[in-house]
């Protein structure tokens, strides 16, 4: 994203470099003059005049030079001299008041509170005088860095500017500066609904509202700003991002597949619709595994197999108790100790007996919720179709990059991965085979799992021809070990 520029600071910062041609006995007779009214005024209203309304106009007026003089020995003196204006002119309307209507001085104050707008919708009247010196302080104290003081005189600015898009658009830049984001999003928000194009503030109140996890304003305003900046490709690329911020990312897909279709051309478009295709497909392993968890709950077979297990324990014992009955019966000697392991015996059976009954219990709780299993399982089937869909898009955009750019290092490397991952797969498959399964398809299946692997081979050879990187290099060294390449190993250094 471009970065804002300051433009009017930098225009009106020069302002003051006349002065420094200025005659310097004209310049201090200025100042004199300027300290003069101040000091004159400032006495008048701590005496009996501080009732009169036209003292206060007159306070409020000569501030608002002092303010407007861009002498910044003058300004620095009093550099709240914007909001003393501002306080004199009320207090002037204030006392201008008489049977509930305002006389002539308090409508002459008044005009200098607000900036006029013409026919036309130029700014005019005396309210410029007061906007200029808080628009100058703001920029001022911009200079100096007092974000948090240049923001106040903005505010202001903009109060005073109800139709000025500058004084809102400065003043939403310098709330971020001064880290005031309610302030800065009531600044972007008057200057876009004033009619503000620019781009840029679009971009920094979706990041605002973004920060603040409110997904509705922050799409909402990204989507204003590209309706009015149609060909702005910054704000539809924070969009996609944003969908995937806000893990939206079916929309993301669906907004990125339609600039596909417009530019199929371009490479680095293509491979971001791919990834996030493949990001997809990952996801669903998330929901799968969690379904997989539930459906344990209903595993009636694997508590099949626990009853029976523990029925024979059960059995076992039963039967050596019958011996050592039988035992008593053929040599009456040994019915004592006999009896005292008959005893010992009798009691772990009994708690074999209530682990098998639990187990039972079980059985049927699970029997009873069958239906839940197949429901689930049929989820599961869902979730793998979806998967697979999503793993055949992400390739054939990976392909379809790939026949843009042959020579683009990310596609090779996620074709590379893409590939090794599913060869990895393949092999726990071998090794999960039991004999007779293993001599009937094993062979089969190792040559289709060194087929992913040579295909990832290709794409990782190719992207280490294009750029040096450790984990490729890794990637290849793990590959040549597996497909016993001696001496491709040995080129790498091993």
């Amino acid at each position: 994203m471009r970065k804002l520029t300051f433009a009017l600071f930098a225009v009106a910062a020069t302002g003051g470099a006349s002065y420094a041609q200025t005659d310097k006995l004209l310049l201090e007779a200025n100042r004199k003059t300027i300290l003069d009214a101040k000091k004159k005024v400032d006495e008048a209203i701590t005496k009996k005049d501080s009732l009169k309304a036209k003292t206060w106009l007159t306070r409020a007026e000569a501030y608002l030079d002092l303010a407007n003089s861009q002498d910044a020995e003058l300004t620095n003196q009093v550099p709240n001299a914007g909001f003393i204006a501002v306080e004199s002119l009320k207090k002037a309307i204030s006392l201008d008041v008489v049977n509930g209507k305002e006389g002539s001085t308090a409508a002459a104050a008044k005009k200098y509170l607000s900036v006029a707008y013409n026919k036309e919708g130029k700014a005019e009247g005396e309210g410029m005088k007061l906007y200029g010196a808080f628009m100058n302080a703001g920029i001022a104290k911009y200079q100096s860095k007092d974000y948090s003081g240049a923001l106040k005189d903005l505010q202001m600015a903009s109060e005073i500017g109800s139709k000025d898009t500058t004084a809102a658009m400065y003043t939403g830049i310098i709330g971020q500066m001064a880290k005031e984001n309610d302030a800065a999003k009531v600044g972007f928000e008057k200057f876009i609904s004033l009619g503000g194009k620019d781009p840029g503030i679009y971009y920094s109140l979706a990041q605002i509202y973004k920060d603040e996890k409110n997904e509705d304003k922050a799409l909402a305003t990204l989507e204003k700003g590209i309706s009015i900046n149609p060909a702005n490709k910054d704000l539809k690329n924070e969009k996609i991002n944003m969908y995937l911020a806000f893990k939206k990312i079916d929309s993301a897909i669906s907004e990125l597949s339609a600039v596909v279709e417009k530019d199929p051309s371009n490479v680095q478009t293509v491979l971001n619709l791919a990834i996030l295709f493949d990001n997809k497909a990952e996801q669903y392993n998330a929901e799968i595994r969690e379904v997989k968890e539930k459906l344990a709950e209903f595993d009636v077979e694997g508590v099949k197999k626990k009853v029976a297990a523990q029925k024979d324990k059960v059995d076992a014992f039963e039967s050596e108790i019958k011996r050592l009955t039988d035992k008593i019966k053929k040599d009456p000697k040994s019915a004592v100790n006999t009896k005292k392991q008959i005893a010992e015996i009798t009691k772990q059976r009994d708690a074999e007996k209530v682990e098998l009954d639990n187990l039972n219990a079980e059985l049927a709780k699970k029997s009873a919720n069958a239906g839940n299993a197949a429901e689930l399982n049929a989820k599961i089937a869902a979730l793998q179709e979806k998967q697979k869909a999503a793993k055949a898009s992400a390739l054939a955009n990976y392909d379809k990059a790939l026949k843009v750019d042959p020579n683009n290092y990310d596609v090779n490397y996620n074709l590379g991965v893409i590939a090794f991952n599913e060869a990895v797969i393949l092999n726990k498959k071998v090794g999960d085979m039991g004999m007779d399964e293993y001599k009937k398809d094993g062979k089969a299946a190792e040559a289709t799992r060194d087929d992913k692997f040579k295909e990832a081979l290709k794409y990782f050879e190719k992207a280490y021809s294009l750029k040096k990187e450790e984990d490729v290099k890794e990637n290849l060294k793990q590959l040549y070990r597996v497909l016993k390449m001696e001496d491709k190993l040995k080129e790498l250094g091993e």
